[in-house]
């Protein structure tokens, strides 16, 4: 028969489920009697279940969310290229989470919503999708494998908008530098990273059988020690004629079946930096945003940035200063970038660039690899000529007179003062209206009776603008 049973603040149930065996779980019960009900509801479902009323639930483990989880990743993810990256990330942020102990059955899209909207502090949108893609493929393969009965929470799970950066990559005036300051045990490699735009995986797994340096062909059927690539299918690519030196090489100096592999034949590690070995090299290539030149005495923090590695000393102990390159966020899959990049600037068919990259859809290559240059798009937008000039302005006059009725003194001439064409113009289309009106005289001169002259000071408002005007009387 259920049971409840309090510990803390939380409130326990505990039932016999469909298999005969009792459960215990913590429920988010806020009273007693409401954990009472919630016994009750999963007993009469088990007994609904051992008569043959409802389907059973699996027997292997599976009942609860993070159970799921794990079965997946041992059952599907396991024979997949991204499975370390796969269990890394479902281990660190679904399983720990308060979801991995409610039943899979009672999960809701609500539930799914609320968890991954509280991840949104702590990681980005494309984490947020890649977790609902995990929790979805899940719950699909437990309804495919009759684990799973009803509706997938992940269907009702909206996916998040992930900004498109783009990304860097080599210029064609930087990869010759990049290449030779190199170490000789690496050239081969990058080379043939920018030659072909092979992923890091494939590289490593690449093997001397693949390579046919008469044929100038490459086969690209494996990644690290699996047989297959990312995208499942071996294909064949054309080697260029400037990467067939650094091939011939790496095959002479490896000696093992690997094209490339670690100094005791060995296949390198998936985590080896390669991305590291890339960074120091644009350094010393001087491919940098500027430099930080820091002093390197202990206990001396000075450091000061600069946009060059000029010798520098420190303004306290007058030691010289060692410049620190800060070089361009460049990954090594920013290698792959390159290739597609500076082969559709140079004039590479879109479907040629697709074929060496192995893309499956061409709009992968040309929204998302194919980055065009600036100065490519603007020798590309110089193309339009139609031999038409724009006609020359015409002049309009800066001075501006207008002559109101001012009464029986006569009429009052005023003399705007200098100003852009296009006030002028506006002051043209208004009609003045008197502000001020004052008395005035030239100094140290006493008025006579008869004959004096007057000077009259206005001053003419026309909107916001105001001038000012004299009147000889």
């Amino acid at each position: 028969m259920a049971s409840i049973f309090q510990r803390g603040r939380k409130f326990y149930v505990k039932w016999k489920d469909a298999h005969g065996r009792w459960q215990r779980r913590a429920s988010t019960a806020k009273t007693k009697t409401e954990a009472r009900r919630l016994a009750e509801d999963l007993e009469q479902k088990a007994e609904r279940a051992r008569h043959g009323l409802e389907a059973l639930p699996a027997d292997d483990g599976g009942d609860t969310f993070g159970e799921l989880l794990n079965w997946w990743l041992e059952t599907y993810s396991s024979a997949t290229p991204s499975h370390r990256r796969n269990t890394s990330t479902v281990r660190r942020h679904l399983v720990p989470s308060s979801l991995a102990q409610i039943p899979a059955a009672t999960i809701t899209s609500g539930q799914l919503e609320s968890f991954l909207q509280a991840k949104s502090s702590e990681v980005g949108p494309n984490t947020i999708n890649h977790l609902r893609a995990f929790v979805s493929a899940a719950f699909t393969a437990a309804k495919r494998a009759g684990r799973f009965e009803g509706l997938n929470p992940a269907a009702g799970v909206r996916r998040r908008k992930v900004p498109r950066r783009t990304p860097d990559y080599l210029k064609a005036d930087e990869v010759g530098p990049v290449l030779t300051v190199l170490a000789p045990r690496w050239q081969p490699l990058f080379a043939t990273a920018i030659y072909t735009g092979l992923r890091k995986g494939e590289l490593l797994g690449l093997r001397k059988s693949d390579v046919d340096l008469q044929s100038r062909l490459l086969t690209v059927s494996r990644s690290y020690d699996r047989d297959t690539t990312k995208g499942g299918h071996a294909d064949v690519i054309p080697i260029a004629a400037e990467l067939v030196p650094y091939l011939e090489r790496a095959l002479a100096q490896s000696p093992a079946a690997l094209v490339f592999p670690a100094p005791d034949g060995s296949m390198m590690a998936e985590q080896i930096g390669l991305e590291h070995v890339l960074r120091r090299a644009l350094g010393r290539a001087g491919i940098v945003t500027g430099y930080k030149h820091v002093c390197r005495r202990k206990g001396c923090a000075h450091s000061e940035p600069a946009a060059d590695s000029e010798l520098r000393r420190c303004p306290i102990d007058g030691r010289k200063l060692w410049p620190k390159p800060h070089v361009r966020p460049i990954r090594f899959q920013d290698l792959r970038h390159t290739t597609a990049s500076l082969l559709m600037m140079s004039g590479a068919n879109p479907a040629a660039v697709q074929r060496i990259l192995r893309h499956s859809d061409p709009r992968i290559t040309t929204e998302i690899y194919g980055h065009l240059a600036p100065e490519y798009l603007r020798a590309e937008v110089d193309r339009l000529k139609f031999g038409v000039s724009p006609a020359p302005a015409e002049p309009i006059s800066m001075q501006v007179k207008i002559v109101p009725n001012l009464g029986p003194r006569g009429p009052t001439v005023v003399q705007e003062r200098k100003t852009d064409a296009f006030r002028g113009a506006a002051l043209l289309s208004k009609t003045p209206r008197l502000s001020r009106f004052t008395r005035a005289r030239p100094e140290g001169l006493e008025p006579p009776t008869f004959g004096f002259e007057v000077r009259r000071s206005i001053q003419l408002s026309y909107g916001r603008k105001r001038i000012r005007a004299t009147k000889r009387a």
